[in-house]
Formats: structure tokens, sequence, C-alpha cells
């Protein structure tokens, strides 16, 4: 692959990125703290912007793409549904940085499910990887029980966890389309916003703050991160990413004031050593793979 392919690929996941980093604190930015109407416009927006990304990339063959999708998009449209669910509850249950330290393990238990459910064989570095990770994990919860915001982290928790859930099935079932199933968990999560509040009425300032969630800081990022695995490989997507678990306590801190303690901090670095550590056995494999090949 030319390096001016890989140079595009690493600039679309780098804006991916910047603009996912933004959710923290739009979510901690609406007036209303109802978590379902947070969502149900969080995605309305999302939706209408990958029905348009849809239209523009598919035309005519729209619906075709609709028609081919089966189980295994439906499937893959729930996890990512309760994953976007869960990040905006962990959001107003904790902080930030909590969430997007958590929100890192996802290479882990990624690692933990291809050894399950892919029978993939696990060696001592990703054992120790696994372990550093789970040690930052563990004083993250520790500290959450003596600050009172343990609900927050185990909602947190759920996200690395629906996410790498989602990734074993695209492994799995590589023709599945994410696109469709990004798109009808945006349904199912509406769907559940109505079935969960008894309005859904919204101010100016929080429609403008659900219009930038749902096309800028989710609906670009995840079709930056389609067209991105086009481009670079997993792994070096999986390093740029964890850009976010920087920048997002930063935009928090900056702009309301929202500053974890330091045993968050602590955990944070286990995470970010454990999930490095992996990221760069698998960046080697790769380098050597590719380089006898």
């Amino acid at each position: 692959m030319s390096k001016k392919k890989n140079l595009f690929g690493l600039l679309i996941i780098f804006s991916g990125v910047f603009f996912v980093s933004f959710g923290g604190l739009v979510v901690k930015s609406f007036n209303t703290q109802n978590p379902w109407i947070i969502l149900f416009w969080r995605q309305f927006f999302f939706s209408i912007t990958i029905v348009i990304f849809l239209l523009f990339t598919y035309k005519k063959n729209i619906s075709k793409l609709f028609l081919k999708s089966n189980l295994v998009s439906i499937l893959m449209g729930f996890g990512l549904s309760f994953g976007f669910i869960a990040f905006v509850h962990s959001m107003l249950n904790t902080s930030v940085a909590n969430v997007n330290f958590i929100n890192t393990t996802q290479i882990i238990f990624l690692t933990i499910f291809s050894i399950i459910f892919l029978k993939e064989k696990i060696n001592i570095n990703t054992l120790i990887s696994i372990i550093i990770a789970l040690i930052g994990i563990i004083i993250i919860f520790y500290n959450s029980v003596k600050v009172g915001d343990f609900k927050g982290n185990l909602i947190a928790f759920s996200l690395p966890l629906c996410f790498a859930a989602v990734v074993i099935l695209v492994k799995k079932f590589p023709n599945a389309d994410l696109t469709i199933s990004g798109l009808l968990a945006s349904i199912f999560v509406m769907i559940f916003a109505l079935f969960n509040t008894d309005t859904i009425a919204i101010s100016n300032h929080d429609v403008l703050l659900a219009l930038f969630a749902g096309t800028l800081q989710t609906a670009l990022p995840f079709m930056f991160l389609i067209i991105a695995s086009k481009y670079i490989s997993s792994t070096l997507i999986g390093l740029v990413m964890l850009m976010e678990a920087i920048l997002g306590p930063t935009w928090a801190y900056l702009f309301i004031n929202d500053i974890p303690s330091i045993n968050v901090f602590v955990g944070g670095i286990f995470i970010l050593l454990g999930v490095v550590s992996k990221l760069y056995q698998t960046f080697y494999k790769e380098s050597q793979l590719n380089k006898y090949n």
C-alpha cells in the first residue's frame, strides 16, 4: 500500500478521534439530565447523517444493501445500540476521564473474546498486557467505591464489552455491513428512548448540542473509522484511537472543570500501558509478517 494511502488513512482516523473526543464534554453540557432525551435526539441526527452517507455512497443500490442485511447485522446493531446507551449513561454518572480510560480496554477484551470464541492462542506477553490493564481497572473501580460513582464506572465497563463483541462478529462474518448495523443501532436506541421517557421535548440549546453530537461527534467519526480501515491496519487505528483517552478528559477539564481524582489517572496509566503493550505486540507481529511476505 502506498505511503499516500497510509497518510490519508491516518489523517482520516486522526480527524475522527478529534471529533469523537468531545463526546463527554457534549453530554455533560446538556441542560437536560434525562439520558433518554439526549439519546433520542443524538441518534436522530446520527441516523439522518448515516442515511445521507449511504445514499451518497450506494446511490440506487441502497435498497439492495438493506435487503442483504441479515441476522448478523441485526446482532451487531444491538451490540452498538447498547454501546451508545452505555456511553451517555456513564458520562452522566462519572467523570469523562473514567469513561475514556475504561473504554480503551476494548483491545484487551477483544483479545479475550478472540481466545474464547475464535480459538486464538494466548502468549505470555499478551497475558502480561491483560494483567496490567486489569490492575488499572481495579484501581479505578476501587476509587469509584470511595467517591461514590461506582454506578457510572460499571456502566462504562459495558462499553468496551459491547464494541469488542461487535468486532468479533465483524471478524467472524466479514461480509456484514457495519454501516447498516450502525443505522439499525441508532433506530433501536430511539425506540428504547421512546419507551423510557414521557417526553422528548428539548430546548434550543440542547437541540444544537444534539445536532453536533449526532453528526460531527458520532456519525462522522463512525464513517471515518470505516473509511480508514480500508487504508491502514486495525492496530494502527487502535493506537491512534488512544488519543481519545487524553483529549476527552482535557476538553472536560478546560471547559467544565471536570477533574477526576489522582487515583483515576494512576489507574488510567496502567490501562494505557496494558493496551499500548498489546497493540505494540500486534503491530510488531504484522510488521514481521509483511517483512517476509
